[in-house]
Parts: structure tokens; sequence; C-alpha cells
């Protein structure tokens, strides 16, 4: 599906939002962490369709609400009129974009993204090897950035636990890129986006199926792309969809823990991915239902660069998202996003355990799944 508004569907959502009586201020997770009026979704769009008339001038003081979303969906949950504030806003990003009057903490972020995505390409090569690589073939496996960047250790899990699944026919995307652009969305640089759209199509192109653990790209490669005129023309499935097909064959303990799982935002929103996670999980553990799951599932903070542009924030929301579990004893909390698991890892209480899905997959049968490296990457760091 395409998500690219017209000029009448921003004017109309706009215009439904400025004048709507707040009905779905508790679903704005940026808004409930932070206490922020300015932040609740209406007045983040009032504030877009002042700026968009010409009422308040554009400046960087002004768009500034622009920035505290996710992206998230969850006010789209509870919008009578299926609003996408967070679809909107974003567009709004792409004209503070135009006009110079971006969110200072992305200064110079086109250069950045650029410089990141090739360092991480070579730092996936170098860390699995050439020969875990391929240019092209039925299936290839592409982590996405936050888990090259951050999850090693959930990669080499991927990889083992494909093996013990009797896909040992996977190979890693040899792409020469690491991100499939979702980031350049969230900061406004439609351009840049397309343009690196246009790459990753090429490249992707290559495979039959690509397996992703990235859910905010995830949906950037099945609706965003096709909206911005660029054709994938290849299948594409989260890592949970396809561990999903190969379920069955994962290994099942005689002892089950009982673990938690949350849910992605764009994996659950967005992609609609609810059940596979839960399927492949439930081979290895008793899956436990977080207060706010499935589609009405809370954000962990990772999204819409929040953690560049409110970085205390997206880290406040991520303890929130954890502290029930801390509050009920602790416990193992899984999740199916590298960016998610980043996020969750380094904001966990001593009595909170977060796992990427791969990991747990591998971890939690009484004989581990092997081979995985002997400590994970330092969540903190990079």
């Amino acid at each position: 599906m395409s998500e690219r508004f017209t000029p009448a569907d921003v004017a109309r959502q706009l215009d439904d939002c400025t004048f709507c009586p707040k009905m779905c201020r508790h679903a704005c997770p940026v808004a409930t962490t932070t206490g922020r009026e300015t932040l609740i979704p209406q007045a983040k769009m009032d504030r877009l369709n002042k700026l968009r008339s010409g009422i308040e001038p554009w400046s960087a003081e002004a768009a500034d609400p622009l920035w505290g979303c996710t992206g998230c969906r969850h006010c789209t949950v509870y919008c009578d009129h299926g609003n996408e504030p967070g679809l909107v806003l974003f567009g709004g990003r792409a004209e503070a974009q135009r006009r110079g009057v971006a969110h200072p903490a992305l200064t110079g972020y086109a250069d950045r993204f650029r410089a990141r995505d090739e360092r991480l390409a070579r730092q996936s090569k170098e860390q699995f090897g050439a020969d875990r690589f391929a240019e092209s073939g039925q299936v290839g496996f592409w982590p996405g950035c936050d888990t090259t960047d951050k999850g090693a250790v959930d990669v080499a899990a991927a990889l083992a636990v494909f093996a013990r699944a009797g896909a040992e026919h996977v190979k890693l995307v040899d792409a020469g890129l690491a991100c499939a652009g979702y980031p350049l969305l969230a900061a406004g640089l439609t351009d840049l986006f397309r343009w690196h759209a246009g790459k990753v199509a090429n490249v992707l192109r290559r495979f039959r199926t690509v397996v992703i653990n990235c859910s905010a790209c995830l949906y950037a490669l099945r609706a965003q792309y096709d909206g911005e005129g660029v054709a994938v023309r290849t299948e594409v499935l989260s890592l949970a969809e396809f561990l999903a097909q190969h379920a069955s064959r994962l290994p099942t303990p005689a002892t089950r823990r009982s673990v938690y799982y949350h849910d992605p935002c764009y994996l659950a929103r967005y992609a609609g991915v609810i059940e596979p996670p839960r399927q492949v999980l439930a081979q290895v553990a008793t899956v436990r239902e977080l207060s706010w799951s499935r589609q009405d599932t809370e954000c962990c903070g990772g999204g819409g660069l929040l953690p560049k542009t409110a970085p205390s924030t997206a880290d406040a929301m991520a303890r929130r998202r954890l502290a029930e579990v801390a509050a009920k004893g602790g416990g193992m909390v899984v999740t199916s996003c590298g960016t998610c698991a980043f996020m969750l890892r380094r904001n966990q209480p001593a009595s909170v355990e977060v796992a990427d899905l791969p990991t747990a997959i591998a971890l939690l049968p009484e004989t581990p799944v092997e081979p995985l490296p002997a400590t994970a990457d330092d969540p903190t760091q990079g």
C-alpha cells in the first residue's frame, strides 16, 4: 500500500485535528511522558496548520513541536476519522527542511546518515566475514542499521536459528548499505530518501525474498517506496514472519519460561504483523501480554528520530514501557525489531532482561542454539 497524501488530504486532516476535542490525547507517548500539552497530537497538528496557512511564520522554534512525534500511530487507533498525524507531521518536517528551519540536532544529517550507512556496511562484513554474504539468491537477510550497529549478537543468533530451522541457505544481503532509509523520511529529507530508496531497491531485486529486522524500514519498503515511485519487486518479510514459516522446526523446551512480548509500533500498527512473533516465541516460551499490546502497544521511544531530537524523552519512554514488568517483579521482555531492542536494552532496570526475537529463540531452550558471540555489544556506544 502506498502512503502518500494529496494536499487536500493533508488540509482535511489538519483541519479535523485542529478542531478536534482531543480524543486521542492519552495515546501520544511523547506527550504523556513529558507532560507537555503542546505535544499532544491535536496541538502538534494545530501548530502545523497555522504554519501551513501562514497564521504563524516558519521558524525553528515554531516548528519544534513537529519533531515531538515518533510516528507510532497510536493516536490514529483512537481517531474516528482515521487521521494520520504521524505521517502528516513528517510531511511538515519536510517543509521545515525546505525552509531551512529543521531541528538543530539534525544539522548535517544527510552527510551523517550516508557516513553511518557506509560504516555499518563495512562493519558487518568485518564481523561476519564475506562468506556469510551474497549479492543475490532466493532469500537474503538484511538486519537493519540499528541491529547491525548495536546487535551483533542478534544477527549471529538469527543466522544460527536459520540453520537450526533448515534455512541454512539464507545469506546476509551484500548491499553495501545498512539502512532502508526510514530515518531520512523522519528527518524530512524526502528527496534524499527517494534517491536512497532507488539504490536499495536495485540491490534487493536480486533476491526473491528479503528478510529485515527493522520494523520502521519494513514499513518504508512496503509502503513508502511505492509512494515515492520506487518499485522494490521482491517479497519483503519481517524476521518474525520468516521465522513463523519455520516455527515447527525450532527447538521446543520441556520447560517453558514465561516472557513478555513487546509489539514494535511499526510492526504491529503499520505492517499488521502481530501473530507471527507470538507464534514463534510460543515454541520456546509461555508468552505473556503487556497491558498495552498488539495494535494498542506503547512506543519504546525509538521512532521518528526522537533519540536524536529529544534523547532524554526517548529514554524515558523506554523506561516507562518496562516499568510494568519491573513492578511485577521483573522478567524477560522480547521484541522483534532491532531499534526497539536497542532502546529497551539500554534502559532496562536491573530486574528486567530484554532480548530481540532471534536471541530469545536461541537462548531459551535447555540446549541453546549455537553459535552465539560470548558477549553482547555495549548498547550505550555509537
